[in-house]
């Protein structure tokens, strides 16, 4: 008998096949070799923070040298590995911001564009008070570069109500021919009016929601003519009267 011929242990197609995995993993490693080579080149190290306003702002407060002196020392990696949510919390530190964002600019630099705060007030606990309800610590003196700001005593609570109807409260107080000093908000959610050169104005809870903004559109029409009939300064003004508002004067001036 002949005897039976045995089988090749691996096919002339498998060979190929394992050949070219050999290939390809040889020609991966030497690309990933030269790509991690490439990337840690010295010409895309960081050399330059931008710092931009968003757009329709203008920077008042955040300055370039605050955004290095708060990422100096602790940016780590250059243009392709520097971690971005890493960045942007290292320079959300910076005062007066709030909000920002990062991005590279090839081949050296990062893009930091930046929404500062806007200050409308000064809370009771020394912090300040932006437009849109947040607050925050600043410096207090920077912030009032342009005149006196008015001071707030209320729960954190109302910091978003208190930025809502502020501006227009002081409108109002304007028309008076007043500047508001300070606005005051009780736990029971009560609110008074302190101006720096007038009453102290009560104005009660803003039952049902808008009561406070007619009392208040109440006090300013009627206020030059109840000043001129008792020939005094109005001390106090309590507006919390369901049809009218009472006045405390400082005693009537002699003829």
């Amino acid at each position: 008998m002949k005897a039976r011929e045995s089988a090749p242990l691996l096919s002339t197609r498998a060979m190929q096949r394992a050949a070219a995995a050999m290939l390809l993993g040889a020609v991966t490693l030497f690309a990933a070799g030269a790509a991690g080579w490439f990337i840690q080149r010295p010409w895309f190290e960081l050399r330059q923070i931008e710092v931009r306003a968003a757009e329709g702002q203008a920077l008042r407060h955040v300055t370039a040298h605050m955004v290095r002196a708060a990422t100096v020392g602790r940016l780590s990696g250059n243009f392709f590995t520097l971690n971005l949510d890493e960045a942007r919390r290292l320079v959300e530190s910076v005062p007066w911001v709030a909000a920002v964002s990062v991005r590279r600019a090839w081949p050296d630099r990062l893009v930091v564009t930046f929404t500062e705060h806007r200050a409308i007030a000064i809370w009771d606990d020394g912090r300040l008070l932006s437009d849109a309800g947040v607050v925050f610590t600043a410096n207090v003196a920077e912030a009032e570069v342009d005149g006196d700001l008015p001071r707030v005593d209320a729960p954190l609570r109302f910091a978003a109500e208190v930025a809502r109807r502020l501006p227009q409260l002081a409108a109002q107080v304007a028309l008076m021919g007043l500047t508001l000093e300070a606005l005051e908000v009780s736990e029971r959610a009560s609110w008074t009016l302190r101006t720096a050169d007038g009453p102290r104005i009560e104005l009660g809870r803003d039952e049902p929601p808008g009561r406070i903004d007619e009392r208040l559109a109440l006090v300013a029409h009627h206020f030059s003519t109840v000043t001129a009939q008792l020939g005094a300064d109005l001390l106090r003004i309590d507006a919390r009267h369901p049809q009218g508002f009472a006045v405390a004067a400082a005693s009537r001036k002699k003829p």
